[in-house]
Formats: structure tokens, C-alpha cells, sequence
């Protein structure tokens, strides 16, 4: 039997946080859970994480969509500087200590519900990427890695551009000569030989030369990049400034793009 879409209640999984997190949460549940709409109860546990978080936009988001503020309630405001003072005396001191702990708690949870529900002919089949990541996204080794691999390869893509470059640019000039011997040949006035040649051709050709090869070049490069693993990996270093930046790791390897162009 099929039950509608409008009957089925959400049962969202509980992970299980750090202890210092869960007392935190458990003093922040009576309240929200009080302010909830009866069939919002569900919501209790995320909401009382988004507001040990404390994302602005996130919370005013919030308040526009509940029938409550989250942000000027003073029982509210009570607790979260009690659940501040707790979690500063655990050495969660700051928005990222306390979010790296929330994601580690779900990457764990998630990890062992795999290992329930998939079996691997190898225990040990990504031993070699982990090995691997420890260093490429290692704190003290990943952000020098990344320049000195990224360096690597628009010094390769420059130098080797540049005899393709020469060769492209002297045959171009080669047949320009040809073309202007024959518009003067036939007599083509100044004005149009100046249009075709000088404008259109001068500057197509121009284009191709200069741009044509070092692009040869570098996409593959990054295509095997890609096919590497390397560029996520990337992108996890550089999270951190993107956040900052109040932009997305998502937009790394654009920004790559666009600094090598």
C-alpha cells in the first residue's frame, strides 16, 4: 500500500557529536523545542547546531521562515553565551574549531554506515590515495605543493609556448607578404588592402600565434591534472581563503583559470 507523500514523517538520523557538543546541544533543545510548530519538532537538533554555529545569514534566514526570532530571544541569547563559555573552556574557541568537529562527527558516522552496507574485495583498496592526501592537503605541505606544482606548470606552458609561437608568427608573416603581393598586383586600393590585411588578418593571425599554443599546452596539462585527482584536492586547499573571501572552494580552479589567462 502506498502511502501519500503528506503522511510520511521524517525520522532523520541522529549522529552522535563530541560530548562537550551534545551538553551543549541538550541545554539549547527545552527551548527551541518548546517555540517549535508541533510538526517542526524534528528540526530541534539542526536548529540548535545552526545556532551554536551562528552564521548570520543562516539565523536571519531562518527567522524569516519560523514563527519566532531566533536571534532576538533572550533565553535564546542566555544559553548560547553559557554554550560559548563551555565550549571555549573545551578549546573550541572559534566557528571553524567548532565546525570541523561537527564534520568530522558526520564523516565518521558516514564512514561506518558504509563499511555496514558495502563490502570491498580489498580492506586496504584507497590506503595509497589516503597516504597520498596526507600529504598533498597536509597543512605544512599542501599549500607549497600546490604553488610549486602550479608554477611548474605555466613555466612549462610558457616556455614551451613560445617556439610554436615563433614558428606560427613567421608563417603567418610568410603568407601576409603573399597576400600584399598580390593586392598590389591587382591594384587593390590602400584603404581595403589596410582593412583586410592590416585589421582582420593582422590581428587573426596575431591572436592564433600568441594564444593558440600555450592553450594547446595547458589544457591537457590540467585535463591530466584532473585525471590525476589533483584538482579537488586543489580545491580542498584552498577552501579556507575562498571562505574568507566569502566565495566557495567550488571557484578555485575557475580562479586558476583565470590567473593563468
Amino acid at each position: 500500500m502506498k502511502l501519500p507523500a503528506g503522511n510520511l514523517k521524517p525520522t532523520p538520523h541522529k549522529i552522535q557529536y563530541p560530548r562537550v557538543i551534545e551538553e551543549c546541544i541538550e541545554l539549547l533543545t527545552p527551548t527551541i523545542s518548546e517555540k517549535l510548530p508541533k510538526g517542526k519538532k524534528y528540526l530541534t537538533r539542526w536548529l540548535c547546531l545552526k545556532l551554536i554555529d551562528g552564521d548570520p545569514k543562516i539565523l536571519a534566514s531562518l527567522s524569516k521562515n519560523l514563527d519566532f526570532s531566533l536571534l532576538n530571544n533572550s533565553e535564546i541569547n542566555l544559553k548560547l553565551i553559557a554554550i560559548k563559555a563551555k565550549l571555549s573552556n573545551e578549546n573550541i574557541q572559534n566557528t571553524d574549531n567548532f565546525r570541523d568537529q561537527i564534520v568530522s562527527s558526520i564523516v565518521f558516522e558516514a564512514e561506518t554506515l558504509t563499511s555496514d552496507a558495502c563490502t570491498f574485495e580489498k580492506d586496504a583498496y584507497n590506503e595509497k590515495d589516503r597516504k597520498i592526501d596526507k600529504i598533498l592537503t597536509s597543512k605544512k605541505f599542501g599549500i607549497p605543493i600546490m604553488v610549486a606544482f602550479l608554477g611548474l606548470i605555466f613555466w612549462i606552458t610558457i616556455i614551451g609556448a613560445n617556439y610554436p609561437s615563433s614558428l606560427l608568427s613567421n608563417l603567418f608573416n610568410w603568407i601576409k607578404d603573399g597576400i600584399l603581393y598580390l593586392f598590389d598586383y591587382m591594384h587593390f586600393p590602400p584603404w581595403l588592402t589596410g582593412i583586410l590585411v592590416d585589421g582582420i588578418y593582422t590581428t587573426l593571425t596575431w591572436v592564433i600565434a600568441v594564444m593558440l599554443p600555450p592553450m594547446a599546452i595547458f589544457f591537457p596539462l590540467f585535463t591530466l591534472m584532473e585525471d590525476l585527482g589533483y584538482l579537488p584536492r586543489i580545491s580542498f586547499n584552498l577552501d579556507k581563503y575562498f571562505k574568507k573571501a566569502c566565495s566557495s572552494r567550488k571557484a578555485s580552479i575557475n580562479h586558476v583559470h583565470g590567473f593563468w589567462l
